[in-house]
C-alpha cells in the first residue's frame, strides 16, 4: 500500500511538476514575447521618427547650401559680363577664388566647353553630368532661371553644382564645389547618432537600408555592406509584411523579427530567441528546486525582475525622447526666429521703400513748394539711412554666426577714434534735443592697437540706442576709464548712461537674442531690427571684452563694457593732444574720380564740386590708370577708386599706380570707395596699395574730411 501511495506520490509530484514547468513555459513564452514584440515596435517607432526629422533638417541644409551655389553662379556671371576676358583660365580660377568654387565650366549657345577651370580630380564626373542632364544646360534659354544639383559620392563627399545663363552671350555658366567626405559627415546630422544608444546584447540586432545597402545599424560591422548579403534581412524581405511582428527561422537559429517602410528607406530589427530559452531554463529550474511553496516568491522575482527591467528601459526611453524633445524644441524656436525674421525683414524692408517712392510722388506733386520739397528731401534721407542700418546689421549678424567676422591688429589714436564717433552722435542727438556729456575721460595710452573698425561699431550701437530710446530733451553721460593691467596692456571702461524708456524685466533676459523687442510697438514707435546688441555683445566678447548693463522702466538703463587693448609703445602720445578741429576745406583740390556706375559718379561729382575742389572723371579702372599715367606733376592730386569695375577693377588699377614710373606713384593718396564693408574687404584694400577705405553709400563730409585729411588746403 505504502508502495502504491508512493507511486502516487510521485505520480503526483511528477504530474505537478509538468504542469508547473509547463505553466512557467508557457507564461514565460507569452510574457517574454510580448515584451521583445513592444520592445522591438517601440524602438522602429522611435527611430523612424527620428529618421525623418533627421532628413528633413539634412534635407534644409542641403536647399541652403545649393541656394548659395547659385548665388555664387550668378556672381559669377555678373562678373563676365563687366570682364571681356573672363574666359582666359587666370580670370576663371579668379572668380573660382573669389566664390570659394572648385571649378568653373562655360559652355556656348550649342552646348559645347569652350572654358573651364577646376582643381582636384573630379572634373570628369562633374562633365559627365553636365552632359547627361539637358535641364542643368537649358538654363541659357531662360535668362532668369537657375538650375541646382547635389551629386552624392562613394567616399561619402558630394559635389553641390549650379547652372545660370552667360548675360554677356548666349551660353551656360557652371560652378561646382567639392566637399570631402570628412566636411560632410561633420556637417550632417545622420541616423547613426540615434542608433548610437542600441546595444546588440540588450537590444537585438537593427539595420537601416536604402534598398540595397545598409546605411546604418547598431552592430559596426553591417555598415556600408549590401543588404542582400545578409540572410536574416532577405528572409525578413521575403516572409514579413510592414509593421507585422514575427517569429522568423534561419538556419538552426530563430529571430524575433520586425519591418517598417518608409519613403527611401527599410527599418529592420531582429533578435535571436536564446535569450528566450536561457530564461525558460532559469525559470523551470528555480520552479523544480522551489517547487510549491517558492512558486508565488519565484513569480514575485520574477515579476520585480521584469519590472525593474521595464523601468530602466522606460528611464533610457524617457532620457531620449527629454533629449530629442529639447532638439525638438530649439529646431522649433529656430524655425519661428526664421519665419519673424522674414516677416520682420520684409515689413522693415518694404517700409522705407514706400516712404522713398511716396516722398517722390509727393515732391514731384509740389514741385513749386520749396518748403515741401525740403520736408520730402529730410524724409527720404531718413527712410534710406534706416535701409541702411538694417543692411549693415543683417550683414553684420550674419558674419558673426558664420564666423567669418576677422578683427584688426593695427595702430590706432583712442582720442581720435572718440572724436569721429562724437561728431555723429552729437549730429543725431541735436535732432532730439538730448544733451551728451562727457562725464569723465580718463584714457592716458591713447595709443592703441587693436580693431578700430569694430570698437567704433560697440560704442556707437550703445550710444545710437540710448539716443533712438531716450526721451526729448533727454540727457546721456558718458565715461571712459583706463585700467592698466600691465606694461603693455590696458582695458578700457566704456560707461554710458540715459534717462530713456528703459526696459521691462522680461525683456532684459532677451535682450541679447536676436530680433527681439521691447514689445511689438516699439519697433514701430522708435525703429531697428533687433539685432544691435546681439551683435554688440557678440563683437565685445570676440575682442575679449565684457558687456553688462542696468535698467529700469521709465527711468533709464545704464551700459558698462570693459575691452582689453595693447599699448603702441611705438608712438608718441604727445602726438595726439587734443586738439580744435579746424575747418576742413579742399578747394582747388585736383580729384580723378574712377567710377563706373553713372548714378554714382554724378553724386559723387556734385559733392566734390560743390566743395570747390576740381574732378577728373574715368569710368573704368584702366582709364583711370591711363589719365594717371599722361597727367603732369601736380596735375592730380588725389584718387578716388570704385573697387568694382570693369575692364579693370580699382584693386589692379591701385597696384599698376603703385608700380608705374611716375614720380609720384607711390605718394599719391588713393581712397577706395566700395560698398564691401567688411574687414577683409579693408585689408584687400590695403594690400592693393591704397591709403584709406571708404563705405557707400558715401557720407558727404566724412568723403571731404577724408580727402582734406592727406591733401587739404
Amino acid at each position: 500500500m505504502r508502495n502504491k501511495a508512493d507511486k502516487r506520490l510521485w505520480t503526483l509530484s511528477i504530474v505537478g511538476c509538468v504542469i508547473v514547468v509547463l505553466t512557467v513555459l508557457f507564461v514565460s513564452i507569452k510574457v517574454e514575447t510580448n515584451n521583445v514584440k513592444n520592445r522591438i515596435h517601440s524602438t522602429i517607432e522611435y527611430i523612424r521618427d527620428q529618421y525623418s526629422m533627421y532628413n528633413s533638417f539634412n534635407d534644409a541644409v542641403e536647399a541652403k547650401s545649393l541656394v548659395r551655389m547659385v548665388e555664387k553662379v550668378q556672381q559669377t556671371a555678373r562678373n563676365f559680363k563687366a570682364d571681356d576676358q573672363a574666359l582666359e583660365k587666370e580670370h576663371l580660377k579668379q572668380y573660382a577664388g573669389e566664390q570659394k568654387l572648385t571649378g568653373i565650366i562655360v559652355l556656348n549657345d550649342k552646348d559645347q566647353q569652350i572654358a573651364q577651370y577646376h582643381m582636384g580630380s573630379r572634373f570628369q564626373k562633374v562633365m559627365d553630368y553636365v552632359m547627361e542632364k539637358e535641364t542643368l544646360r537649358d538654363v541659357k534659354k531662360y535668362p532668369q532661371k537657375s538650375y541646382m544639383a547635389r551629386i552624392d559620392l562613394k567616399n561619402g563627399g558630394y559635389i553641390d553644382l549650379a547652372s545660370y545663363g552667360r548675360i554677356d552671350a548666349k551660353g551656360t555658366i557652371i560652378g561646382y564645389q567639392y566637399i570631402k567626405a570628412e566636411y560632410a559627415k561633420n556637417s550632417e546630422l545622420t541616423i547613426k547618432n540615434v542608433l548610437a544608444g542600441y546595444k546588440q546584447e540588450n537590444d537585438g540586432t537593427i539595420v537601416i537600408t536604402n534598398g540595397n545597402d545598409i546605411i546604418a545599424s547598431n552592430d559596426k560591422k553591417l555598415i556600408n555592406t549590401k543588404a542582400q548579403n545578409n540572410p536574416v534581412v532577405n528572409e525578413i524581405r521575403k516572409s514579413v509584411k510592414s509593421g507585422q511582428f514575427a517569429v522568423i527561422q534561419n538556419g538552426i537559429k530563430r529571430y524575433f523579427t520586425s519591418l517598417d517602410k518608409g519613403r527611401n528607406y527599410y527599418i529592420y530589427m531582429y533578435a535571436e530567441d536564446r535569450d528566450l530559452v536561457k530564461t525558460l531554463t532559469s525559470n523551470i529550474g528555480i520552479a523544480l528546486i522551489l517547487y510549491g511553496i517558492f512558486v508565488t516568491i519565484l513569480m514575485t522575482i520574477k515579476a520585480k525582475s521584469n519590472q525593474q527591467y521595464e523601468l530602466i528601459q522606460k528611464q533610457r526611453e524617457e532620457e531620449y525622447k527629454k533629449e530629442l524633445e529639447k532638439s525638438a524644441r530649439e529646431a522649433k524656436k529656430a524655425n519661428i526666429a526664421k519665419t519673424e525674421f522674414l516677416q520682420r525683414m520684409s515689413h522693415d524692408i518694404r517700409t522705407p521703400i514706400n516712404g522713398i517712392r511716396g516722398m517722390v510722388e509727393v515732391g514731384d506733386y509740389y514741385k513749386d513748394n520749396l518748403v515741401k520739397q525740403a520736408e520730402c528731401r529730410k524724409k527720404i534721407w531718413e527712410a534710406s539711412g534706416f535701409l541702411l542700418e538694417l543692411i549693415n546689421e543683417v550683414l553684420d549678424m550674419g558674419k558673426l554666426e558664420s564666423e567669418e567676422v576677422i578683427l584688426e591688429r593695427r595702430s590706432f589714436n583712442f582720442f581720435q577714434l572718440f572724436q569721429e564717433i562724437r561728431t555723429v552722435i552729437e549730429k543725431q542727438a541735436r535732432e532730439r534735443g538730448i544733451n551728451i556729456v562727457v562725464h569723465k575721460y580718463n584714457v592716458i595710452h591713447e595709443d592703441l592697437i587693436g580693431s578700430p573698425v569694430h570698437v567704433k561699431r560697440v560704442v556707437m550701437n550703445i550710444l545710437t540706442n540710448a539716443i533712438k530710446y531716450n526721451k526729448n530733451n533727454g540727457k546721456i553721460c558718458i565715461e571712459f576709464n583706463e585700467i592698466q593691467k600691465n606694461y603693455n596692456t590696458i582695458i578700457i571702461r566704456f560707461k554710458c548712461e540715459d534717462t530713456g524708456i528703459g526696459m521691462s524685466e522680461s525683456f532684459q533676459k532677451t535682450i541679447y537674442e536676436p530680433f527681439a523687442q521691447e514689445k511689438a510697438g516699439a519697433q514701430t514707435v522708435y525703429g531697428g531690427t533687433g539685432l544691435g546688441m546681439p551683435i554688440t555683445k557678440s563683437l565685445v566678447e570676440k575682442m575679449g571684452g565684457t558687456i553688462s548693463f542696468e535698467s529700469e522702466q521709465d527711468v533709464g538703463t545704464t551700459f558698462d563694457i570693459e575691452i582689453p587693448f595693447q599699448i603702441d609703445h611705438n608712438k608718441q602720445c604727445e602726438e595726439h593732444k587734443k586738439k580744435e578741429v579746424k575747418e576742413t576745406s579742399i578747394k582747388g583740390v585736383n580729384v580723378l574720380l574712377a567710377e563706373d556706375n553713372e548714378l554714382n559718379m554724378e553724386i559723387a561729382e556734385f559733392v566734390l564740386e560743390s566743395a570747390g575742389a576740381k574732378v577728373i572723371k574715368a569710368f573704368n579702372g584702366k582709364e583711370a590708370l591711363e589719365i594717371f599715367k599722361a597727367s603732369e606733376q601736380g596735375e592730380i592730386d588725389v584718387i578716388l577708386m570704385d573697387v568694382m569695375m570693369p575692364v579693370m577693377d580699382g584693386l589692379e588699377a591701385a597696384r599698376y599706380i603703385r608700380r608705374s614710373n611716375k614720380e609720384n606713384a607711390r605718394d599719391i593718396p588713393i581712397i577706395a570707395m566700395t560698398a564691401n564693408a567688411f574687414t577683409e574687404d579693408r585689408r584687400r584694400v590695403l594690400e592693393a596699395g591704397m591709403n584709406e577705405h571708404l563705405a557707400k553709400p558715401l557720407e558727404s563730409e566724412v568723403l571731404i574730411e577724408m580727402i582734406a585729411k592727406y591733401c587739404g588746403k
